[in-house]
């Protein structure tokens, strides 16, 4: 069985991968990694703690002889990337791909920073991003319960830059926006220099939510690279 785990970015909410379970089948079951999205659960503070919570709903999910793939959307894509790393550090447990889109390479900090800012100014800000439907921003009560989580996904990879650069020993692919100007070309090529196998780029029209509407392609490349990779496993051509 192979399994692809998808790490959502900063504050999305449950619905961010609703079609990607029907797409990829029959080949793929797909789980969404929910580290910081049960409000019974408190909010991580810091990549490694949320690094070890993603481990163990893999772990739960999986046993070991299990193909496992992540993909990762901005803030997810760090969070997947610092997931694979643990399991492979602590469990022995390798992923068999990464796919990553809209962030770039974890040796790199995040400069202009949203986290600290208050309430009013902040929620302001995630309304411009154009991600959360209006009526999330005008209901004062589900504004107050979902904003503290939203400010710790924001927090947490404001504060996150590798130091290590520990290399994962599966293939990359990188999605990417044309217009996204958060990602620098340098960000995004350095991502090669976290694998020991290959890693391709593929850019899309669009910033960087440009993933919303282009995910049935993104699904789509995925499935075609999980094939190449499981070709060049087995010893085939690609």
């Amino acid at each position: 069985m192979a399994i692809l785990f998808g790490f959502p970015g900063a504050g999305a909410g449950r619905n961010v991968f609703e079609i990607w379970q029907k797409k990829l089948e029959p080949d793929l079951t797909f789980k969404e990694i929910l580290h910081n999205r049960n409000l019974a659960a408190s909010c991580c503070r810091t990549m490694e703690e949320a690094a070890e919570r993603c481990a163990s709903e893999v772990l739960s999910a999986c046993g070991k002889e299990e193909e496992r793939y992540f993909f990762g959307h901005c803030m997810g894509a760090a969070v997947a990337y610092e997931t694979a790393k643990r399991l492979a550090v602590n469990h022995g447990i390798s992923i068999q791909g990464l796919f990553i889109s809209a962030f770039t390479s974890p040796d790199v900090s995040i400069e202009d920073g949203i986290s600290h800012l208050d309430d009013t100014a902040f929620a302001k800000e995630i309304r411009s991003h154009g991600t959360f439907p209006d009526e999330f921003f005008v209901n004062p009560a589900i504004l107050k319960l979902f904003l503290p989580r939203i400010r710790a996904d924001y927090r947490l990879i404001e504060e996150y830059q590798d130091q290590e650069g520990y290399v994962l020993d599966c293939p990359f692919a990188g999605f990417f926006g044309r217009e996204d100007e958060s990602v620098t070309e340098d960000g995004m090529r350095n991502w090669s220099s976290y694998t020991s196998c290959t890693f391709r780029k593929y850019y899309f029209p669009g910033n960087h939510y440009f993933y919303y509407d282009h995910q049935e392609e993104i699904i789509e490349t995925i499935r075609e690279r999980i094939g190449e990779y499981r070709n060049q496993r087995s010893g085939g051509v690609n």
